[in-house]
């Protein structure tokens, strides 16, 4: 499933490069400078671990077990005499999970590989499980109540979750949109396009669309993204923009000015310090996302877990 989040508008990225000699005809450029935000984003999302600082609808399957299963490094401890480490031989209770949750919708706890039967887990101290960490999003843990009589069971994607997944899902509404009759259209009307440009994506309802281009007031758009459905809409309903972390909009803008000075300086020779293998962009790049690192979440190689 292709995500669809990009961090700044290419209306955004004309600002950043251009500054005050911004002029409001400057669109010839409008598909070259998507494909720069757009890099820049999945660069950006590369770094953090393949991650989303926009929400999508997925579901994520885990494997649950001992023996045979075992292919991870297991949780070490001592043995009694304080001379060997061992591997422990009991379920967790707990999952780390490999993506950044902001919701779960549907848990789902199958008996064995086969998946002959299964159970529904349900979130609260009175119910199956919690969502960790407590007071702060995204979650990154699932783990079970301790009163529960559920369990995580061993076998081959005997866990799945369906959930909204990724750093955020913050919105500010913009302006409302006139009818949408087909769940196929391509155009959308706003009744003022001005708070919008292309390369970012909106909500209408429950649908996430991505604008790729705007012409007066008509959004052309790619449906149903980022896992969720294209739907009818009546017309005046609300528009919405995401919003992202201010680090992570600075940094694609960032990467987007790297970007776009190389596209205009590629056939100019490269001078001392840089050496001919290692091209100034490549030591900018990893400055501006060294400034991202705080997001990024440990790393997870297989979704096994004991």
């Amino acid at each position: 499933m292709a995500t669809r989040h990009t961090y700044a508008s290419t209306d955004d990225l004309r600002d950043y490069l251009a500054g005050t000699t911004y002029a409001s005809g400057w669109t010839s450029d409008a598909g070259v400078l998507r494909r720069i935000v757009e890099a820049a984003s999945a660069r950006i999302d590369h770094h953090v671990g393949m991650q989303s600082f926009g929400p999508r609808t997925e579901t994520r399957y885990f494997d649950m077990g001992l023996g045979s299963l075992r292919d991870t490094p297991q949780l070490l401890y001592p043995m009694k005499n304080y001379s060997t480490i061992g591997v422990g031989e009991v379920l967790k209770a707990a999952v780390p999970l490999d993506a950044w949750l902001i919701s779960a919708t549907t848990i789902t706890s199958y008996d064995a590989t086969d998946r002959s039967t299964s159970e529904t887990l349900t979130e609260g101290y009175a119910n199956d499980y919690f969502l960790e960490p407590y007071n702060t999003n995204p979650k990154v843990r699932i783990k079970l109540n301790e009163d529960t009589s559920k369990a995580f069971n061993a076998g081959q994607q005997t866990l799945s979750i369906l959930g909204e997944w990724g750093y955020g899902n913050d919105t500010l509404i913009v302006t409302t949109a006139d009818a949408v009759g087909s769940t196929t259209a391509t155009s959308v009307s706003v009744s003022s396009a001005s708070d919008l440009g292309p390369a970012e994506t909106i909500l209408v309802d429950s649908e996430q669309l991505y604008i790729t281009s705007i012409s007066g007031n008509t959004l052309t758009v790619e449906r149903g993204v980022n896992g969720t459905t294209a739907a009818t809409h009546s017309g005046g309903v609300n528009v919405s923009t995401y919003e992202y972390p201010p680090l992570v909009v600075s940094a694609c803008l960032d990467l987007g000015r790297v970007f776009f000075r190389d596209r205009d300086s590629a056939n100019t020779p490269l001078q001392y310090p840089y050496s001919a293998n290692t091209p100034p962009s490549d030591f900018d790049s990893v400055a501006i996302l060294s400034s991202l690192d705080r997001y990024r979440s440990i790393s997870v190689t297989s979704e096994v877990y004991f």
